[in-house]
């Protein structure tokens, strides 16, 4: 049985992927409740768990062949809950033979000064969040326990897609942009800057979950084309007809907005990424399993089709 912890964005979308494969796949969809919003087909089951504790999370193990770990949490709560996730997971793959694909972000390497970003880098970050993401590397893959070379981590670049509800692009840019408000964006926009398409980083955990020799390892999943956050905006105003009107806040005015609202002061930790270019090589995930990365105008106008089917837009 293939497993799926989170039943969020990435955890719905890794679903649907292993469906379109085969519309019969046993699957296990996890989540705290065991309760979700919309209806799902009869071959996945829908279990309530808890992935920081390790009784749950062995016994979801000894029924897996493949965890695949979506799960994802406010960064607020991110110093409790991935730790404990971490050691929750070490400890079912220490008592069975599961193998887990654990879907990471950029966070580890830390601040690399607008170079390239490649699965080869040391993870120093010296960020809170970066520094959380590095130890789970740690725990689950660089460990030297047998069960790492069961475990591959699969990265990505900044969400962009379906069901993104917080980022540049999420539903609250969008919102803006339909509502006529102005979008309030902070760094230097005319830089590059590497998005993964939310579908083509779901195909990329399974790509890597359904091949042997991908695991013991750690990889970046195909990106979009890096082009500037300014450029970006231009596709969604092409794609919606809509005038986009932007207003750039200084850094200082972002730091202290974040004495005030903890997820504003979040933000800001990361405010690296749009001071330098950011960009993320994958060609080692597209040697092994091709280059199946959406173009920055296909992700757009996907992105758009899904929110007015959502917000009911013509």
């Amino acid at each position: 049985m293939k497993t799926i912890l989170g039943s969020g964005q990435l955890g719905i979308a890794v679903m649907e992927v292993l469906l379109k494969a085969n519309p019969h796949e046993e699957i296990a969809l996890v989540n705290r409740t065991g309760k979700l919003d919309g209806t799902i087909p009869v071959n996945v089951k829908l279990i309530a768990a808890d992935v920081t504790n390790k009784i749950d999370m062995e016994s979801i193990a000894r029924k897996s062949d493949v965890i695949f770990s979506c799960t994802d949490v406010p960064y607020q709560s991110w110093a409790k809950f991935y730790p404990a996730t971490a050691s929750a997971l070490a400890h079912a793959l220490d008592n069975t033979n599961a193998r887990l694909v654990f879907a990471d972000n950029m966070y580890s390497y830390g601040n690399v000064l607008g170079n390239t970003m490649h699965e080869d880098l040391p993870h120093q970050a010296q960020t809170r969040k970066g520094l959380i993401r590095a130890s789970v590397i740690n725990t689950l893959l660089k460990s030297g326990n047998e069960f790492s070379k069961r475990v591959a981590f699969v990265k990505a670049a900044d969400f962009i897609g379906l069901r993104i509800y917080k980022g540049i692009f999420g539903t609250d840019f969008l919102d803006r942009i339909y509502n006529k408000k102005m979008v309030l964006l902070s760094g230097k926009i005319e830089l590059p800057h590497t998005f993964t398409y939310i579908n083509d980083f779901a195909q990329a955990i399974v790509n890597v979950g359904s091949a042997v020799d991908a695991f013991g390892q750690l990889w970046h999943a195909p990106n979009a084309t890096a082009i500037s956050i300014d450029k970006w905006i231009h596709l969604f105003q092409l794609c919606t007809g809509e005038k986009v009107e932007i207003r750039l806040l200084p850094k200082f005015v972002v730091r202290m907005a974040g004495i005030f609202n903890s997820l504003i002061r979040e933000f800001y930790e990361l405010a690296y990424q749009f001071e330098y270019p950011y960009l993320v090589d994958h060609s080692k995930y597209t040697n092994r399993f091709g280059d199946h990365s959406t173009s920055p105008s296909v992700i757009v106008k996907e992105t758009v089709q899904w929110y007015k089917k959502t917000k009911s837009i013509k």
